[in-house]
């Protein structure tokens, strides 16, 4: 009897990201000559995709056209520009379902002009959003999927409209909600999980330069979220969960793996992929047993790690045999 197939539905968004690196960043009125330049793709919808399915599988398990035990499935738009052929075309080939990705007529693809300083890989990121803007309020959220991701590069509504869609469909919802803006009380209420880093922890919760994590995770919970992720860069990642809260016990952190750092793009999307599949896995196979938040961080931990140390976006995200076990 084969095990129970888990679906993931990142419902998001998919841009060509134009990518300069250079040593520094120019001042105003400036001009720099840059060690290089590179068009890709990405998108934090499409990037979270690409990390879903490849933390899910091997390289040689998508080229054989293997579909594993999770099937991720994209859903968003791209434009009927000279961009979106290729860019289906490679997430298929990472092993993506793209049935529900739209094609606009007479739209362009969503766009990130990207700058990285490669003295400290950091990015600078001006984004478009083209066809992503266009995607419209309606159920986008399938009945038989497992876990639903979501960020804030579509529109607000439609976020809104889809999150409260997987609560009802009793789909496990995760938000990773950026770029990072004020939300709404119903945004939270039953969200199983929230994954932030700092400054969008700072922009959600209105709290700046809080005295502890716990605090600011204790108000998240209070508006209904059961657990909250802060992806504390080389700090690690802190996590706290309701029932955490409910009985007084503070929250954990889990360290980060020390490595060089070449480019942070894409790194955050590497994290929250890999955490989806755990969740995803957890919620077909052992939902008697409670989530282990431990794992599935610690994991996540060392396939961004891995991430940091290439540059590029969806390129320097991992294949799940490439991932070390410790």
């Amino acid at each position: 009897m084969s095990s129970p197939r888990a679906v993931i539905s990142v419902i998001g968004s998919l841009n060509v990201d134009l990518v300069t690196r250079t040593a520094r960043v120019p001042v105003g009125g400036e001009t720099l000559t840059t060690e290089s330049f590179d068009i890709g793709f990405g998108g934090k919808g499409a990037n979270q995709a690409v990390a879903c399915a490849r933390l899910s599988r091997t390289q040689q398990q998508a080229q054989n056209g293997g579909e594993g035990d999770v099937e991720v499935r994209m859903v968003g738009a791209v434009g009927d520009d000279e961009f979106h052929e290729g860019f289906l075309k490679s997430l298929q080939k990472d092993g993506l379902n793209t049935d529900r990705v739209q094609i606009l007529k007479g739209k362009k693809m969503g766009v990130a002009v990207i700058i990285v300083e490669t003295g400290t890989g950091e990015n600078r990121i001006m984004l478009c959003p083209g066809a992503n803007g266009d995607v419209q309020v309606e159920d986008l959220v399938d009945g038989d999927a497992t876990v639903a991701l979501f960020q804030l590069e579509l529109p607000l509504d439609v976020v809104l409209h889809n999150m409260k869609t997987a609560r009802q469909k009793g789909v496990e919802t995760i938000i990773n909600p950026a770029p990072a803006i004020p939300l709404p009380e119903e945004a939270y209420q039953g969200l199983d999980h929230l994954i932030v880093n700092e400054t969008e922890a700072a922009i959600l919760s209105g709290i700046e330069n809080p005295p502890s994590w716990d605090e600011v995770a204790a108000v998240f919970v209070a508006r209904g979220v059961q657990n909250v992720i802060i992806t504390l860069g080389g700090e690690g990642v802190f996590y706290k969960t309701s029932k955490q809260q409910s009985s007084g016990e503070p929250g954990r952190i889990v360290p980060a793996r020390k490595v060089k750092v070449v480019d942070t793009t894409a790194a955050g999307d590497t994290f929250t992929g890999a955490y989806t599949v755990a969740v995803a896995r957890w919620k077909v196979m052992s939902q008697e047993a409670d989530f282990d938040l431990d794992a599935a961080i610690a994991h996540a931990n060392r396939a961004a790690s891995l991430t940091v140390q290439k540059a590029g976006a969806q390129s320097s995200i991992p294949w799940a045999d490439e991932v070390p076990e410790a």
